[in-house]
């Protein structure tokens, strides 16, 4: 019993239980079906049934729960329950012992007094009446009803809340958005707690009905396109986070078909949604035959993203990395070095070279991309890493050679005392080729505070007075 738990739970389990309680270890309590209690300690997800107050049993994802059938975690969890249970009997009694006085008319004490039937006729005639309580009422309780194929309800569900909020010319104002969001959010909660119960079927529907229904009406979505994409990228991630948890084969082999049947539809394409279910393909993709379908797919995209002028970076990102888990090190090195002047790739290729440990192929690959018309923010990042190597080489040449290219990008004295500390006998050659190159620059109080600055620093007062 919960009341009796020393006596029934082992002392060092208990002992620890206890302490993590004091901690505040305990997080996210709640009932997740009557006497079915979930709860998170120190990251183990733990599961506690009672009956009310009996325990029937219960389980934690620990290994020493795993080996001796408790463990401190499921301690703590009952203790925490426990604890709750005699706070609201200690609530109530308190509030019996206080004099009755005049009550206020709430919703709850209504609900406590009105018959079942009479609430639920009365919901049913509200949601004729209203349509946003009648669409909030599917959302919340769309995964319930058993009577109509899994994925067709939740299909219904987003085509008539998408009817709804559509105007007249089928735009959807930014009020309209957010109303859609609202059932979007509901659907994103009840896919949350089916990866939980791990009824992964139920969560593959769910996301692939927020994926196919709202994904086409995104460009008509006024102010609100970010968010509704938003939507759609995390039904993604709920797909890539349920294959972690190894689903059954025909589930897998299910979302397989599902991807290779969907990629290809113009909507995916031109709302930028088609990339996602190539990424879903790679991790998806696990026998010959499956990798041998998904490159050819991939060289085939490659040409039409081509044909239609669209960026090829962030795809030939996907298709190197189905080379690797296929196994095709050369043709994945070859298409590397192929396209190594776009930034994605050139980005790519120094991290993979970075998780291998290759610092000279890194220092290599940076040099050689600062030759390129890199975009501003690239140009930045590699200079910095080549910073980071040669104060971890202690290559004086070079600190100094990236610290100055730094200050003059960002005017920031940190990588201006980094340059002085390293350089060698030119470095006033370098203060006046600094100066010259801020003073040919275009007015501006950031730079004649900058300019002052290094007139300070380097001990230039009489310039410094001049200049002021």
């Amino acid at each position: 019993m919960l009341q009796k738990l020393e006596s029934h739970i082992d002392e060092d389990a208990l002992i620890e239980g206890g302490n993590l309680l004091e901690a505040g270890a305990v997080d996210n309590l709640f009932e997740l079906e009557k006497h079915l209690w979930l709860a998170s300690v120190e990251g183990y997800e733990v599961e506690l049934k009672i009956s009310p107050s009996k325990v029937l049993g219960g389980t934690c994802e620990c290994e020493r729960f795993i080996e001796e059938g408790m463990c401190e975690h499921l301690a703590a969890v009952m203790m925490s329950l426990r604890r709750k249970q005699q706070a609201q009997k200690q609530k109530k009694e308190k509030a019996k012992k206080e004099p009755l006085g005049p009550r206020k008319l709430t919703t709850g004490i209504v609900l406590d007094n009105v018959s079942l039937e009479e609430l639920s006729e009365f919901v049913r005639d509200y949601a004729k009446a209203n349509r946003n309580f009648a669409i909030a009422l599917k959302a919340r309780f769309a995964s319930t009803v058993s009577d109509i194929d899994s994925k067709e309800k939740y299909m219904q569900l987003l085509d008539s809340t998408i009817k709804a909020v559509r105007k007249p010319d089928r735009s959807i104002s930014v009020r309209g958005s957010q109303r859609l969001i609202k059932v979007l959010d509901e659907l994103h909660q009840q896919a949350g707690h089916a990866f939980l119960e791990r009824h992964f079927l139920e969560l593959a529907f769910i996301c692939q009905s927020i994926i196919e229904k709202v994904t086409p009406i995104l460009k008509k979505a006024k102010g609100q396109q970010r968010e509704l994409q938003q939507d759609i990228i995390r039904a993604f991630d709920n797909l890539h986070r349920m294959l972690e948890k190894g689903p059954a084969p025909t589930l897998l082999q299910s979302l397989w078909n599902y991807c290779l049947q969907e990629y290809n539809k113009l909507s995916y394409r031109t709302n930028g949604i088609d990339l996602h279910f190539f990424k879903l393909m790679v991790h998806l993709a696990q026998d010959h035959g499956q990798q041998e379908t998904l490159l050819e797919a991939l060289r085939l995209y490659i040409d039409k993203y081509q044909e239609e002028g669209r960026p090829l970076a962030p795809l030939l990102l996907i298709q190197l990395s189905a080379l690797e888990k296929a196994g095709r090190i050369d043709e994945a090195r070859h298409l590397m070095e192929s396209n190594i002047m776009q930034p994605d790739v050139l980005l790519y290729a120094i991290q993979q070279a970075i998780a291998k440990g290759q610092m000279p192929r890194v220092k290599a690959l940076a040099i050689t991309g600062l030759r390129f018309g890199l975009p501003q923010d690239v140009k930045a990042r590699l200079e910095e890493m080549l910073l980071q190597l040669a104060e971890k080489d202690e290559e004086g040449e070079e600190i100094n050679r990236y610290a100055l290219r730094r200050f003059l990008d960002t005017q920031n004295f940190a990588y201006f005392t980094k340059a002085r500390a390293a350089a060698g006998a030119e470095w006033p050659q370098q203060v006046e080729e600094t100066l010259v190159y801020f003073q040919q620059l275009p007015y501006a109080p950031s730079r004649r505070n900058t300019i002052a600055r290094i007139l300070a620093e380097e001990g230039l007062h009489d310039r410094l007075m001049d200049y002021a």
